[in-house]
């Protein structure tokens, strides 16, 4: 009875209407001339399409004033014109799955086990295509039993009431300091909750977020811990690491794997740090320590990854470096954006 009601109050929230399809590019920037088309205020939140005069579309929310708040962040789906009750609902294409963008550009999905109905309106919906150089994405598919992605929103006042033991306090801080410019500091706080969104999905089993951040052509280079010898009676066993490259692909294959023979996993993190680039605009590396643990694998290391922000709509992961603590005697010794040749 409760899962029926689920599926109802689902179906009727998700009332979306006739729109043409629409290919989700790079967006303009603002004050490029072109055609926008807005769907009506609800909320003081309004759902545009903007289209440059190259004909590339994308979607913006913008307030009752006609001032950008956020990009639409979600792509390949069917989006609410409108919002209700504080939520822009939409339903993925590939997968199904049925979630919400809130006021703040917050995304957060429904139970995979409440479906879209299929006899949806089709008056108040428009449907946003993946853009032209993702539609060979990977598609491995997510874990059946992977749970809800959960939400998170680190505005102002939930940056405040972070306390001084969180990996994320002293970034907070300076995003809450006043000292850096705007577009730095929406960044860097787009990049603490995508990486609580991170952490997350490897404790939730969520396949589908990581596939979402990294780019096609990530580099991603993991490393294993590796025992050469059993312990005997006085001795301690030797350890190697081995790393490998993969691809987004393989990566995420592999991953797969390592969910479904896992019960359990617990990801921690500390030492959190944001570097900008120093001459590109929107390139960002995030170093971290990362303490992963399940009941099948377990090692302590530092993370790398370098972000891009250059589309602002959707940040993505470039690069993924893991270091295994142990062979971390002095800071300059972990991987940063020097290391890379960023063109």
């Amino acid at each position: 009875m409760i899962k029926t009601a689920i599926y109802v109050l689902s179906a009727l929230t998700l009332i979306l209407g006739g729109v043409a399809a629409a290919l989700w590019l790079v967006p303009a920037p603002d004050g490029d001339m072109g055609q926008s088309t807005g769907f009506g205020l609800y909320e003081d939140r309004e759902l545009v399409r903007k289209t440059d005069p190259q004909g590339r579309t994308h979607y913006v929310v913008e307030d009752g004033n006609g001032h950008k708040l956020f990009h639409i962040p979600v792509r390949d789906c069917l989006l609410d014109t409108r919002f209700r009750d504080g939520r822009l609902r939409f339903r993925e294409n590939a997968t199904g799955r049925t979630g919400h963008i809130d006021k703040d550009g917050m995304v957060a999905f429904d139970s995979p086990e409440v479906p879209a109905s299929p006899e949806q309106s089709q008056r108040e919906r428009t449907e946003i295509a993946p853009a032209a150089n993702e539609q060979k994405a990977d598609k491995t598919p997510a874990p059946s039993h992977a749970p809800a992605t959960p939400s998170y929103k680190l505005d102002d006042n939930a940056l405040r009431q972070l306390h001084a033991d969180n990996p994320f306090y002293k970034e907070a801080a300076r995003i809450l300091s006043g000292k850096l410019d705007v577009d730095d500091a929406e960044r860097r706080r787009v990049i603490l909750n995508y990486c609580e969104h991170f952490r997350t999905a490897y404790t939730t089993k969520d396949l589908d977020f990581l596939r979402q951040i990294f780019s096609e052509k990530a580099l991603i280079i993991v490393g294993n811990v590796v025992k050469t010898a059993p312990e005997q009676e006085g001795f301690t066993a030797g350890q190697r690491v081995e790393y490998y490259l993969r691809t987004k692909g393989e990566y995420l294959d592999r991953l797969s794997r390592a969910f479904s023979a896992s019960r359990k996993i617990n990801v921690k993190f500390s030492d959190f740090r944001i570097l900008r680039h120093p001459t590109m605009d929107g390139i960002y590396g995030v170093s971290l320590r990362q303490r992963y643990s399940s009941d099948q694998y377990s090692d302590d290391g530092w993370l790398f990854l370098l972000w891009d922000f250059r589309n602002e709509a959707m940040p993505l992961v470039h690069v993924r470096t893991w270091q295994p603590a142990t062979e971390i005697h002095h800071a300059d010794e972990i991987i940063n954006m020097s290391d890379f040749n960023l063109k």
